[in-house]
Formats: structure tokens, sequence, C-alpha cells
């Protein structure tokens, strides 16, 4: 099958600008990510993670092939996600196929994955072994409300 999708360039640009005291702080960011054929990009409910703060709700999936909620790790480029509610956290589960990475992520705030490996060394003198991220999920701070997430990954 031919296809009429031509692959472009991501262009990411972090900018800090802060004022204190009269004196200006902050930087501008760009990075480039080449020759990207896919993106995805979402709005999604996550639940509340229940009376047993158990309760997760599966976002991303990645392995071998593109499937439903599932893109390809070895093309992985970029994820950023933001928690669309404005009074409970997006508690984020990132994991790697053995190690579980937590991150909270506060309302009305973002979080960017500009590469795919993590690690979660269990002290400080264990080695880092970074692996490709498998999945990502997330839950709610909340025991029982939900909360609106909005999501971009871009893959090759």
């Amino acid at each position: 099958m031919a296809t009429t999708i031509a692959p472009a360039s991501l262009t990411v640009t972090i900018s800090e600008s802060y004022t204190l005291n009269g004196v200006s702080y902050g930087n501008t960011m760009n990075k480039t990510y080449a020759t990207n054929g896919q993106v995805s990009q979402r709005v999604m409910s996550i639940a509340g993670k229940g009376s047993s703060s158990t309760t997760f709700t599966n976002i991303l999936s990645l392995s071998t092939v593109d499937g439903q909620g599932q893109v390809v790790k070895a093309d992985y480029k970029y994820f950023r996600i933001a928690n669309s509610d404005t009074l409970n956290t997006l508690n984020l589960r990132i994991y790697n196929g053995s190690d579980y990475v937590a991150v909270e992520v506060t309302p009305s705030s973002t979080f960017l994955l500009m590469d795919a490996g993590i690690d979660s060394p269990a002290s400080g003198s264990v080695a880092v072994t970074f692996a490709d991220i498998t999945a990502i999920a997330g839950q709610s701070s909340s025991a029982t409300d939900a909360i609106d997430v909005e999501f971009m990954i871009v893959t090759a």
C-alpha cells in the first residue's frame, strides 16, 4: 500500500520568563525531532484512584506493533500530557517492563517525556539501567472524582 503521509519534523519550544525585583530570569529551549510520521492527540477521562488507591486508567501502551491505544516503542519520539482538572492531581505511572516511576502532575499542569528511557533504582548506590517505556497509566488523586487529561504522542 502506498502512503500519502510525508514524514515531518516536530519542534518543541519551551520558554521561561520570570521577573523578580526587576531582574529577568529564564531561557528558551528548542528541540527538533526529525522524520516523524505519526501523531496521536486525545482528551480522555481518568478515573479516581478508588478506596484502596489502586485504580489506574491505561493511557498508552508501547509495543512492537501499532494498535488501539498502542504505538511502536522503537518509534517513540515525544509524549506530553496535560492535567485539565483545576482541583485534583494526576498521578502518572510510567512502566518500562520491570520498573515503575510515579509522577504527580498537579492541576492545570503539563508533563513532558522527551525520551523513552526510564529506570527506578532501589538506592542511590545502584547503577541506573534505562529501559524503554512500555506503558503509561494514570489515576485521579481523588478516590471518586475523575479528571480529564489531554495528551499527544509523536512517533516515527
